[in-house]
């Protein structure tokens, strides 16, 4: 899961923001000492569990060749059935979609009233962003699920018994611009309560993100329908 960009920003900018002083009168309630000792808390948590997952036994053949798709919930199967020939090419845009949601809650600083409670945000977004990732980290390091691409007869013995074979459920991938693009929509909402009714259009584009990096995990056999959907969830 790459999510250097974000950890970067973070890293640059909350020691600054931890000891600024502002007049405006944020909207939210931030103990900033909590916020940054719970969420660097979250972040190294968040990378020995990543170790952790990609330690996890790796297949072996006899268990390759016990595999059968059909016994797959209909709903999920067509998850094995993609192109093996294109499944490296949606993995890596994939990774440049989830990666390009993270900023996605930095264009709130085009609009100067949230503009103005920047550091506060921050805090918060890195946090909701650790949060997040600690439950995929929680949940697919507990559920046993195969890719689907370890079920589809075109790709190799190699790939398949490669690691990170058994973090299908849920998709970190999917959650992780979710969360990302939620969270933008929710802070806009919370200073623009004027729009109303309004803002559900906002929360209806917060699931572009999510969908389109969804999309791609299920060409690339990463994950099935049901991962996809349950990280969107989490993340939102």
């Amino acid at each position: 899961m790459k999510r250097t960009l974000l950890i970067q920003i973070t890293l640059l900018t909350l020691q600054h923001a931890f000891g600024q002083q502002t007049q405006f009168q944020s909207i939210y309630s931030v103990n900033r000492t909590v916020e940054l000792s719970s969420t660097l808390g979250l972040f190294a948590y968040n990378a020995v569990g990543f170790k952790l997952l990609n330690s996890k036994p790796r297949l072996d053949s006899l268990e390759i060749a016990s595999l059968d798709a059909s016994s797959i919930w209909a709903f999920d199967r067509a998850a094995t059935e993609q192109s093996a020939a294109d499944r490296h090419n949606a993995a890596d845009i994939s990774d440049v979609a989830m990666n390009a949601s993270l900023v996605v809650p930095f264009f709130l600083l085009f609009d100067e009233t949230v503009r103005r409670d920047w550091a506060n945000l921050l805090f918060l977004y890195a946090e909701t962003q650790a949060i997040n990732t600690a439950f995929y980290v929680m949940t697919a390091g507990a559920f046993d699920r195969k890719r689907p691409f370890v079920y589809n007869q075109d790709v190799s013995i190699d790939d398949k018994m490669g690691p990170g074979t058994r973090i299908s459920f849920f998709s970190g991938h999917v959650s992780t611009p979710a969360a990302a693009s939620f969270f933008a929509a929710k802070v806009y909402c919370d200073y623009h309560p004027e729009i109303g009714a309004k803002k559900y259009w906002l929360y209806t584009a917060a699931l572009i993100p999510p969908a389109v990096v969804g999309y791609y995990r299920f060409k690339a056999m990463k994950h099935f329908p049901t991962d996809v959907i349950t990280g969107t969830l989490v993340g939102a």
